[in-house]
């Protein structure tokens, strides 16, 4: 028989466990309703969700480019893809992301997806890969236009390249034009592939590889239709290409005779670029007498030795309209092989670009006589040595006595040297040049308008007030017209 002090006890250990029951299930009771509660408000939150983006397409079915058919649009995004406004360029993936129309169209327009643009990543290369595999996919049968960029030259970059070119040759009938980096690691690849669409092709070797002159991929032969090539850093003498059937080619590190054969083997030719032209001779050799015709429009040449000289008088090219010289030798290189590369060719000669270290009245005016035809002419003055002078503005000026002025069709003149002259006696020819008073016999040459006057002085270059407040006016009046110093 229990006593009434255990009794009490007993009573006491029941009531703390039923209040302990108690408060369990009202804890239970609590969480499921607060499970019930959040439930409730997912479910709201799923149902805001789904109606606001019910009302926003409900919105933009109400703006004017909803409207639009998708042939529009589609355009548009074509446009906007081509756009290059110095930002980072739009791809199809943008629109893709604006809405669900947007996206179908996009997905579905495989011209909007031909351009392929992509900058090689270490880190990235693995995803590269994968979207590649879809970019293309999206391409369909649309000629290709790749271009393969990255910041560095590394053994890595160059296993990234080969996993990407392993994906894109898989395609490579449909390539339309390929401007990259080419690591040796990737030519095995484009050996054995066909290039049936392939109309040009820009590829240059590791910088580590240049100098020893590395053998360009064995790929050319197999694209019919290609017509621009750009293999500059490779060994000329490893070129395997369709000479015939080039339009455009540009290269670097060749020798005069080398640059011969170019031009020799590739009839059809109508723009050549030489970057770096030497001769191994030590003094500049006589006038070949092997010139040869060529159908070349537009020659664009880098020499580096005074003997180079020799290619401009080994060549007559009578359909020549477009000439850009630059001489980096240290020895003295005089105009007169331009002058008689013009007159021996009798060409048309309308644009003229020079660039070396000293521009003399006595070489550049009679070398500029023999070109009354050029239209645009640029100069460019490396040395200080005396540049723009008065005498060779007098000679430019439209009341030049005796005879017209030095080229009399010229609409374009850049400068960038030393300017000798006064700004009075410059902005005044160039004012006359803007509206030249043409002479009233009919034995005069027209002379052209001058719209374009850029002048650039590497020298500090006053200009007083009258002068700045002429060119105010000509400027007003709609010429282009600058003249600066870089000091």
């Amino acid at each position: 028989m229990l006593c009434n002090q255990c009794r009490f006890t007993n009573n006491l250990n029941k009531s703390s466990f039923c209040e302990r029951e108690t408060i369990d299930e009202t804890k239970s009771e609590n969480l499921a309703s607060l499970e019930a509660e959040m439930a409730s408000v997912e479910a709201m939150m799923e149902n805001l969700s789904w109606r606001r983006t019910h009302l926003r397409r409900k919105i933009n079915s109400l703006s004017p480019t909803a409207l639009l058919p998708p042939e529009i649009l589609t355009e548009i995004f074509r446009l906007a893809c081509q756009l290059e406004d110095g930002g980072p360029p739009l791809t199809p993936l943008f629109f893709g992301g604006i809405c669900k129309e947007w996206r179908e169209i996009a997905w579905a327009t495989p011209l909007l997806w031909n351009t392929l643009s992509l900058h090689v990543s270490r880190k990235a290369h693995g995803s590269q890969v994968q979207l590649l595999r879809d970019w293309l996919m999206r391409a369909n049968a649309s000629p290709l236009f790749i271009k393969l960029t990255s910041d560095d030259e590394h053994e890595s970059i160059f296993c990234s390249l080969r996993a990407i070119m392993d994906v894109l040759v898989t395609r490579s009938i449909y390539w339309n034009s390929l401007d990259c980096l080419l690591p040796p690691q990737c030519h095995d690849i484009l050996k054995n592939n066909h290039f049936p669409m392939l109309t040009s092709v820009s590829v240059r070797p590791p910088k580590g590889t240049i100098s020893t002159f590395s053998e360009p991929p064995n790929m050319f032969l197999s694209a019919p239709k290609l017509l621009d090539v750009d293999l500059s850093g490779y060994n000329f003498s490893a070129m395997m290409l369709p000479w015939e059937q080039l339009r455009r080619f540009k290269t670097q590190f060749l020798t005069v005779a080398e640059c011969l054969k170019v031009l020799k083997r590739s009839p059809n030719l109508k723009e050549c670029h030489l970057e770096s032209v030497y001769s191994p001779e030590i003094f500049p050799s006589p006038v070949s007498l092997d010139t040869f015709y060529s159908e070349l429009e537009h020659l664009d040449i880098t020499l580096i030795k005074g003997a180079a000289v020799s290619l401009l008088d080994s060549i007559t090219l009578p359909s020549l309209n477009q000439l850009r010289v630059h001489y980096t030798g240290a020895a003295g290189f005089t105009l007169s092989s331009i002058h008689s590369l013009v007159l021996r060719s009798s060409c048309n000669l309308q644009r003229l670009c020079i660039e070396k270290q000293h521009l003399r009245d006595e070489d550049l005016i009679p070398c500029l006589e023999s070109v009354p035809s050029l239209c645009y002419l640029r100069l460019i003055v490396v040395g200080e040595s005396a540049g723009l002078s008065k005498n060779f503005v007098s000679v430019m000026h439209p009341s030049r006595d005796p005879g017209p002025p030095l080229l009399p069709k010229l609409t374009w003149f850049h400068y960038e040297g030393s300017v000798e002259c006064d700004s009075h006696s410059l902005v005044d020819m160039l004012s006359e040049r803007w509206r030249p008073q043409q002479a009233k016999n009919d034995n005069a040459v027209p002379i052209a308008i001058l719209n374009t006057a850029e002048i650039v002085s590497r020298a500090r270059y006053e200009l007083p007030d009258e002068v700045e407040c002429k060119m105010r006016s000509l400027t007003k009046a709609g010429m282009a017209l600058s003249i600066r110093s870089l000091l």
